[in-house]
């Protein structure tokens, strides 16, 4: 009897000590619970509270809670989902590519462009959160609305342009014009992103005509650089030749003024000298012998007389 009432004083102490143990996990449970509404939002993230699967809040400023600390009920009335706002997210989008053969391209994506060739493209695609609500509760599956939403967008630029240009100089217009269309599929689903850039991580061709399309790239710069040097040839040579034929001209323009105005004023003495010839015919000859002795004199360093009997004439 007396064993068997030590036994039912032991049961008792395990079941009290139970008891005490799970009233205390009840209240740790409890006050988890009640301070699970209490949440703390980091910079670069805004808060949305849902009460029971219903947004809180009639208006934007009511339902986007900023960075602080934020008070909510318990989690099994309201759940709150953290939206980085302040982030720049980068989704990869592949669906128009691949490193394989044109026989690979049954299963994998590629881009027809304006001219009917076959372009492979693989981007990087950068995008912000503009609405957290629409982000968050708008789509259900953001990463396939813009995968879809630039799939689609690439492949209708891809079919404006040329292949040329998509491969070489117009990737950036390419690129541009993607974000465009892309941005506005967006908008239609209300995905609540903006699409800061799009980078085009790889462009080519399918592997059996990389060779050919190279080796014709290859010609088209040797052409393009021939080109180069003959109108730069051109732009030198041709100027420095019409500069040197200017100046030329110019040389001989003013000589033959020159020579006129002289040949003029000569002719203009000498119709003068003819009137006074006529006049006077003695004194002008006297005259003009005079001034001819007196130049050709003067061009004689020293004049020697000669005297009677010699038949030299030294002039220095």
């Amino acid at each position: 009897m007396g064993k068997k009432s030590n036994q039912n004083a032991v049961f008792a102490d395990i079941l009290s000590s139970l008891s005490k143990y799970f009233i205390i996990a009840v209240v740790v449970m409890l006050a988890a619970i009640c301070l699970s509404g209490i949440r703390f939002v980091k910079s670069g993230n805004v808060a949305l509270i849902l009460r029971f699967g219903n947004l809180v809040g009639s208006t934007y400023e009511e339902q986007v809670h900023e960075p602080g600390l934020l008070l909510a009920f318990p989690y099994i009335i309201d759940e709150v989902i953290m939206v980085p706002t302040g982030s720049v997210i980068e989704q990869k989008v592949t669906t128009h590519y691949t490193n394989g053969y044109m026989k690979d391209l049954k299963t994998n994506g590629y881009v027809i462009t304006g001219d009917q060739n076959i372009a492979v493209i693989s981007t990087t695609v950068k995008y912000v959160i503009k609405d957290p609500v629409a982000y968050a509760l708008g789509v259900s599956d953001i990463k396939s609305v813009v995968n879809a939403s630039v799939s689609n967008a690439m492949v209708e630029t891809a079919a404006g342009m040329p292949v040329d240009d998509i491969l070489t100089s117009g990737k950036e217009a390419y690129a541009k014009q993607t974000v465009k269309l892309a941005q506005e599929k967006l908008d239609i689903a209300k995905a609540g992103i903006k699409i800061s850039n799009i980078e085009l991580t790889k462009v080519s061709m399918p592997k059996e005509v990389v060779g050919i399309y190279n080796m014709v790239n290859e010609a088209v710069v040797q052409s393009n650089t021939t080109k180069e040097k003959a109108q730069n040839y051109w732009d030198t040579t041709i100027p420095a030749a019409e500069s040197k034929a200017n100046e030329l001209v110019a040389a001989a323009n003013t000589e033959y003024a020159e020579k006129t105005a002289q040949a003029n004023k000569e002719l203009s003495e000498f119709w003068g000298l003819v009137e006074e010839f006529k006049a006077n015919k003695s004194v002008v000859k006297n005259r003009i012998y005079n001034e001819k002795i007196s130049e050709i004199i003067s061009k004689i360093g020293t004049v020697k007389v000669v005297q009677d009997g010699d038949n030299k004439i030294i002039l220095n």
